[in-house]
């Protein structure tokens, strides 16, 4: 196994721990039930920039935060990690996961 190989999994699992216990905070902090209202001051009370995601229309679905960014390749930009909050309809915190997006080239 080649050094290189042996570093990129180290960082790999330093990351994921890393957005793990994000995620871990998140759902200590809000757990599931919490008001889309009550995230927002919470975010904003802690001054937590976030993306407010829509799907399909006007009403935001998840707050997005931005935790990380794992490497790219020769075909894809670096993915962004982000914590994201899901609500259902009815505006209630439901699901706390990580996200990855990433552009291609």
């Amino acid at each position: 196994m080649s050094l290189w190989l042996i570093g990129s999994k180290v960082g790999q699992s330093r990351r994921y721990s890393a957005y793990k216990a994000a995620v871990a905070q998140y759902q200590h902090d809000m757990p599931i039930g919490t008001a889309k209202e009550e995230v927002r001051k919470y975010l904003n009370s802690h001054n937590i920039q976030y993306y407010a995601a829509t799907r399909g229309g006007m009403r935001v679905v998840a707050f997005e935060i931005k935790i990380g960014e794992d490497p790219g390749s020769l075909a894809w930009e670096p993915w962004d990690v982000y914590v994201a909050l899901e609500f259902t309809p009815a505006d209630v915190l439901n699901q706390i996961h990580i996200r990855r997006s990433t552009t291609c080239l």
